[in-house]
């Protein structure tokens, strides 16, 4: 049963919640083709008391803060991670927010009791969610209750939708107390809230404590709500201690850790630092151990030939060294053909395909042997050369590293190139609301800067990755295109191998 046409445009069709703040309703936009559907919020002003009226100045007050968190919504929903607003109004002293529908389901759906997720899965929830920290802290807003039912998996590409700003529940928790005043409540979910937060002083990292245990839920299994027995705590320094119930490595356990100390002043201080520690990520290398056999007792452990040895072999009868020989021929020939077998020869690494050394006017790089290398002549926008992957049956979209060189017109650093020129082009090209300060990092030991950001290609989710440094108004940069999928893998190996080997002309 439908229920009522707010502002002769929003058909109410469903409710879909209704918490103390208010009520959230499946409405139809009457006023647009196909009768598209939208998410339509009824936030209300409670009475102290029930029968108490409320006095002007208390809805004009609640009015100039609407019209505030209206416009902070409106600010945030540039990006496409975030539910852009799509109207607010007011009707009968109460107050409505209409807001873009998210399909898809929450990280609850994924986050379950009992069952651990990835470490390379949990990485991937921690920088899609802090790409969107970064540009809301940046716009010196804080989310306020990050939990995994406020993150969407969006259904048209799998990317994470953060929702229900806590911004606007300073709004939704508004109550009329004297019949003038207005007072407000501190605003989280037990278990994600840290203690900042709960006394009523949120900072940017509160954000990225909540992110940190979603993190230690993913990778535990636990639930962190104190009702369900929360997570163990270290009885000396009231620290979480997590660590021994995940299988993880120590760089991620490291980042986590920070993310949720107690004391908020040593946490990161925002999404961006944050971004960035989880952008810096790199599984070392396992070197192979080394074993060595002891000599025997009465051998000469020494590596120089025993001539005494070789001398008797000489002395010995004629048919006892043809017998020496037809072993030694034997052995030599099984040798040989187990050389030809592939699971030998990859044991012992004689099959692996050697990198490709790119050189060109003072620049060197290395690429997977296997990948192909094609120039760009001329080039294109100061793209120089594309280096493509192999052909992957189970793959519709080969992962691309470009190589791109542009001469500046005027001295600029790496950080104000992205913002002058590639931040506003890629924008405008993919339609994207990108962060306006982009991750530092290096290149050739150089200053550099890193960007990752989402499109689609044929509806597959693709991720990108950009670094790039300025040497003598020269950019310099490698650009990774991928499949999301792949992208985690991708960054600790090939792009990896990229930005290590990349040298730049003096």
């Amino acid at each position: 049963m439908q229920g009522p046409l707010l502002q002769r445009r929003y058909q109410i069709l469903q409710p879909l919640s209704q918490g103390g703040f208010g009520k959230t309703f499946l409405a139809a936009d009457t006023q647009r083709p196909n009768h598209p559907h939208c998410v339509v919020k009824q936030l209300q002003i409670q009475p102290s008391s029930p029968g108490v009226t409320l006095a002007n100045s208390v809805v004009e007050k609640a009015k100039q803060l609407f019209d505030q968190e209206a416009a902070i919504l409106e600010k945030l929903g540039n990006h496409p991670q975030i539910p852009r607003l799509l109207a607010y109004f007011e009707e009968n002293q109460q107050f409505y927010l209409v807001q873009e529908l998210i399909t898809g389901h929450p990280l609850s759906k994924e986050i379950i009791p009992t069952l651990k997720l990835r470490e390379t899965e949990v990485i991937h929830v921690l920088q899609d969610t802090l790409e969107v920290l970064a540009f809301v802290h940046q716009q010196q807003v804080i989310h306020r209750d990050i939990k995994p039912d406020n993150l969407m998996r969006r259904q048209e590409d799998g990317k994470l939708v953060l929702i229900d700003f806590g911004a606007v529940k300073e709004i939704r928790n508004l109550s009329a107390t004297s019949g003038t005043a207005l007072q407000t409540m501190a605003i989280g979910t037990r278990g994600y809230m840290p203690n900042e937060q709960a006394a009523g002083r949120p900072q940017f990292n509160s954000d990225i404590y909540a992110l940190g245990i979603i993190a230690i839920q993913a990778l535990t299994g636990l639930n962190p709500d104190p009702k369900t027995g929360g997570l163990p705590q270290d009885s000396t320094t009231g620290e979480i201690s997590w660590r021994q119930l995940a299988k993880v490595s120590d760089n991620l356990a490291n980042i986590i850790d920070k993310m949720v100390l107690q004391d908020y002043r040593q946490r990161y201080q925002n999404g961006t630092e944050a971004l960035q520690a989880i952008l810096s990520l790199s599984h070392p290398v396992v070197q192979p151990t080394a074993v060595s056999f002891p000599a025997s007792s009465g051998t000469n452990s020494t590596t120089q030939p025993n001539q005494s040895t070789f001398m008797s072999i000489l002395k010995w009868p004629r048919d006892h060294k043809l017998g020496l020989a037809g072993v030694t021929v034997g052995l030599v020939g099984v040798i040989t053909a187990a050389f030809t077998v592939p699971e030998v020869r990859g044991f012992m690494g004689l099959d692996r395909i050697k990198d490709g050394i790119y050189q060109d006017n003072g620049i060197i790089l290395k690429y997977p042997g296997d990948w192909q290398a094609q120039q760009i002549n001329p080039p294109l926008g100061g793209d120089r050369i594309v280096f493509q992957s192999p052909r992957d049956p189970s793959s519709t979209y080969q992962q691309t590293i470009t190589l791109t060189i542009i001469d500046l017109p005027e001295p600029l650093t790496p950080l104000d190139y992205y913002q002058q020129r590639l931040r506003p082009q890629l924008q405008e090209e993919y339609n994207l609301n990108l962060v306006q300060t982009a991750p530092p990092t290096t290149l050739d030991k150089r200053e550099a800067n890193q960007i990752v950001y989402s499109t689609t290609k044929n509806g597959i989710p693709i991720t990108n990755k950009a670094i790039w440094t300025v040497k003598n108004n020269t950019v310099y940069k490698l650009t990774y295109s991928g499949e999301s999928a792949n992208f985690p893998t991708d960054q600790q190996t090939v792009i990896k191998k990229f930005q290590d080997s990349f040298k730049i002309p003096d």
